[in-house]
């Protein structure tokens, strides 16, 4: 930054040239975000805009101001302590300004719940149980995101994240953020899979009986898919292998695909054996679609959660869908009959 009033020992200058109207607030979207992601890339990227223009946004925000807001060390920058008493009073404004807003908008519109998740939880548990909320809440409309991207819920506007993680992770660590269960693992397949393995002598009892089927796995984040799940090694073949006590198997296939909801779907379709999550697939276990030949399901290490967005968590629309989700999530884990095939 080269402004000369910013220059040290520049005191004299910077009173005869301090600003005395209103700060103009257009810009100060970027500089919270600047503040807040600790970089002008990143607050641009966030914003849709480029790193230039964001900036000139903040060199203007440091002329209306009459101080330096962040302090340049090459490419990388920190708020300045002016720039630390701005952005404490300015994220109230801002949370206050968006709420009422956003309080006005709803006003006039039906309540509205925008819900986001992982794409196979979306179409393998949520999709199949949301007419049953809705036909208790008729009023409410539902936004459903399905997206493998953890979404920023201040940033994006949804109201309610679902996600699977491990307790450790960034995405759950949240003061609005509750565990809801464990994730479970174990080897599922089609019933007409099982009868033609047992047709051809295959029986599949053991760990080793395995390396005469076709395993269905998922595309890890070095293979073709371009999302790098956080929790994809827990929830695989080699920690079920692991958990087990046995050595990993070789197959008479691999069938890889991006998303779990797929392999679910080449499961039941007879296509190979799949490592089954339990958080989603058990009414698929209880109509008998799928069966677990090889026992009981596994520890993951992995937890479902769900997280608040801070604005949401009032409105009575989202209490009664994080309600609703709630007991529909925990009462389904309750022990059942969901017994080995």
């Amino acid at each position: 930054m080269h402004d000369e009033s910013f220059r040290p020992g520049a005191g004299k200058d910077r009173q005869r040239l301090a600003p005395t109207r209103r700060i103009d607030t257009g810009f100060l979207r970027a500089f919270e975000a600047a503040a807040r992601l600790g970089g002008f890339t990143a607050a641009a990227r966030e914003l849709s805009l480029t790193q230039s223009a964001l900036s000139r946004q903040i060199q203007s925000i440091e002329r209306e101001v009459g101080v330096a807001l962040f302090e340049r060390d090459g490419p990388r920058v920190r708020l300045s302590p002016a720039g630390e008493r701005l952005v404490a009073a300015l994220r109230p404004a801002l949370a206050a300004l968006d709420a009422t807003v956003e309080q006005l908008r709803q006003s006039s519109q039906r309540p509205r719940v925008r819900i986001t998740t992982f794409a196979s939880f979306a179409s393998l548990w949520l999709m199949p149980r949301l007419p049953l909320f809705q036909a208790e809440h008729p009023e409410v409309d539902i936004a459903v995101e399905a997206s493998d991207q953890i979404a920023d819920l201040d940033a994006s506007g949804q109201d309610v994240a679902l996600r699977l993680a491990r307790p450790a992770h960034a995405a759950v660590r949240a003061d609005l953020a509750q565990a809801l269960f464990e994730e479970r693992i174990a080897p599922v397949c089609s019933p007409r899979l099982l009868a033609e393995l047992q047709r051809r002598g295959t029986t599949l009892r053991t760990p080793a009986d395995l390396a005469r089927t076709t395993l269905i796995g998922e595309v890890g984040p070095g293979g073709s898919s371009a999302v790098a799940y956080a929790y994809l090694d827990a929830l695989s073949w080699q920690a079920w292998f692991q958990a087990v006590g046995h050595r990993d198997v070789q197959p008479l296939s691999w069938l890889h695909l991006n998303f779990t909801h797929q392999t679910v779907q080449a499961a039941q379709a007879g296509m190979g054996v799949a490592m089954g999550q339990l958080g989603l697939i058990r009414p698929l276990l209880a109509d008998g679609s799928l069966v677990m030949p090889l026992g009981e399901p596994q520890a993951s290490g992995v937890f479902y959660y769900m997280v608040l967005r801070e604005r949401s968590r009032e409105r009575p629309e989202v209490r009664a869908l994080v309600d609703w989700l709630r007991t529909q999530l925990v009462q389904e884990q309750t022990p059942d009959a969901c017994a080995a095939g």
